[in-house]
């Protein structure tokens, strides 16, 4: 309890209550005379029945109602450790959404949406690309909304069953708007795409863990149109304290395949974690590996954050006063 004094609101009121009623009559009162007869009738005894059946009640719910405002006031709560090692971590999910890939990205975006329930207090963004990049959402802790997007993309990313047509032509090309640039004169850019996850960590004067889980084939349509080489990529990003952990996104090559050994090979080599998208243990095993390795411990303490916990005392506070209201238009109290 936030206020526990408020708990004693109930007291005082039985306490004035009790005053009053033992408080003998006021001098003032004028007694009628020759009343008597009309006092036993039947109708005077049965309103009078009813009125202090209402009286009675009326008095049990407004106890009622003063134990609820009490404890509402006394706001009864719960305690819930932040921990600050856990907010210090950024996490981009970068996801290769080239033609190579059409029709397996949206079991990768399933994929994310269960890692993030398992988040605690971590920052995440999206990055989708294939010639060029583009933000999704950036670093953000609303989970709410990480969620959603993530499944909203899933839906946009899915496609007609043993075709190279989207489900929902709209939805997809809204989704992965901007993603394919002719200019650049290529197409999944897996180095360049890299790169530009790397990029998107914010609050560089802080002391941070930031991780990126890049999600691609890495088949690359035309090499020489990247900027950078994975190697290159990787190299880059460690130099920025970045740590990569690579998730293959099988296709119809299965995972035995060049392309998958060298993402293996530039992952594990970089300190970082290879999995294949769709292997549930593995992507809880890569959820360890970044609680395990990746949180920074900070100088703060954790700290114990307050949430009200009001319980049902609002709705019987609600329900009472209107009772009360009832009560009193009722038998005119």
């Amino acid at each position: 309890m936030v206020n526990p004094w408020a708990l004693a609101l109930p007291l005082l009121l039985l306490v004035i209550v009790a005053v009053r009623w033992s408080t003998p009559p006021s001098r003032d009162t004028v007694f009628v005379a020759n009343t008597m007869r009309g006092r036993l009738l039947p109708r005077y005894q049965s309103r009078l029945r009813r009125l202090r059946v209402a009286g009675a009640l009326s008095f049990g719910v407004l106890a009622t109602v003063a134990v609820a405002s009490s404890v509402l006031v006394a706001r009864p709560h719960s305690g819930e450790m932040w921990d600050e090692e856990l907010a210090s971590r950024d996490i981009v999910l970068c996801l290769d959404v080239s033609g190579s890939v059409f029709g397996f990205g949206s079991e990768v975006m399933e994929a994310f949406a269960d890692m993030v329930e398992e988040f605690q207090g971590e920052r995440v963004s999206l990055i989708i690309w294939n010639s060029n990049s583009r933000v999704v959402f950036p670093l953000t802790d609303d989970y709410e909304l990480i969620r959603a997007t993530l499944l909203e993309g899933a839906q946009a990313l899915r496609a007609v069953p043993y075709t190279d047509a989207p489900a929902d032509p709209e939805a997809f090309y809204s989704f992965t708007a901007g993603t394919f640039i002719t200019s650049t004169g290529g197409a999944s850019l897996v180095g360049d795409g890299l790169v530009n996850c790397a990029l998107q960590f914010d609050r560089p004067e802080e002391e941070r863990s930031r991780s990126v889980i890049l999600a691609t084939d890495n088949e690359v349509a035309t090499p020489e149109a990247q900027i950078y080489t994975l190697p290159e990529a990787v190299r880059f990003a460690d130099e920025r304290g970045v740590m990569m952990h690579g998730m293959y996104i099988q296709t119809y090559y299965g995972v035995d395949n060049d392309d998958a050994r060298q993402l293996q090979s530039e992952m594990e080599a970089a300190g970082g974690y290879y999995l294949v998208a769709g292997d549930r243990q593995a992507a809880a095993e890569l959820l360890e590996q970044i609680q395990a390795q990746q949180a920074v411990a900070l100088e703060a303490d954790p700290v114990m954050i307050a949430l009200d916990n009001p319980g049902s005392w609002p709705i019987l506070a609600t329900a009472g006063v209107g009772l009360l209201l009832v009560l009193g238009w009722r038998f005119r109290l």
